[in-house]
């Protein structure tokens, strides 16, 4: 597996006006990067204002783009290895596509699998605990997903839970970042946690959230 690291504004703009609004998980919350749009314009359905919007915002806040890939490259290059070795030992399988990380200003980070791309911050140095997050997302659905897709909402709320791992089999990588997940999946984190000390096999984990939401 290999993660390219990359801005294209066309995909800020699509992030900004698709997830800037709300998410699956927090629908209605807008990001304040999104609120700040709203401000510049009432066309927020339009592509033009919006790449007007996306220019003025990374020059009034020096976003240096070229200078911060490089950086948030060599910052996931020096774990990634060891990250896949983990995941891979986790998860029982290995995922060799190339990825692509692209960088936005939005305040959120979907990650789209058929496309192989996932975002992170566009301000901030590290995003390696972001990318992991979005990483397991990965293995979390060519591990399980297929046989999921009959209940698309449990599958979100369990793999949404898995996360919970990443304080305990990568909290070195995290670069002091603690990942919470959301409050509505906080006691199928706190199960996900309890059953993988108990355990450490990712089926049990799985099994276990899964009937508890039956």
């Amino acid at each position: 597996m290999k993660i390219v690291f990359a801005y294209d504004e066309d995909k800020d703009i699509e992030c900004l006006l698709k997830k800037g609004p709300g998410s699956h998980n927090q629908p209605g919350n807008r990001t304040k990067t999104y609120e700040e749009l709203l401000a510049f314009t009432s066309e927020v359905g339009n592509v033009d204002k919006a790449r007007e919007f996306v220019r003025k915002y990374i020059f009034e806040n020096s976003v240096d783009v070229r200078g911060l890939r490089g950086e948030l490259q060599r910052n996931w290059d020096s774990i990634a290895e060891e990250f896949e070795q983990r995941a891979e030992r986790i998860f029982g399988i290995r995922i060799a596509d190339q990825i692509t990380a692209y960088m936005t200003i939005t305040g959120r980070y979907p990650y789209y699998i058929e496309d192989k791309y996932f975002y992170v911050s566009a301000q901030k140095t590290n995003a390696n605990a972001t990318a992991m997050h979005e990483l397991l997302h990965f293995y979390t659905w060519f591990k399980f997903g297929e046989s999921e897709q009959a209940d698309p909402q449990k599958y979100n709320d369990v793999k949404e839970s898995l996360t919970a791992l990443l304080n305990i089999e990568f909290s070195d990588f995290m670069n002091g970042a603690v990942d919470n997940g959301y409050s509505q999946h906080a006691r199928l984190r706190e199960m996900a946690v309890d059953e993988w000390k108990r355990s450490k096999d990712i089926n049990k984990v799985w099994d276990a959230l899964r009937s508890s939401l039956n």
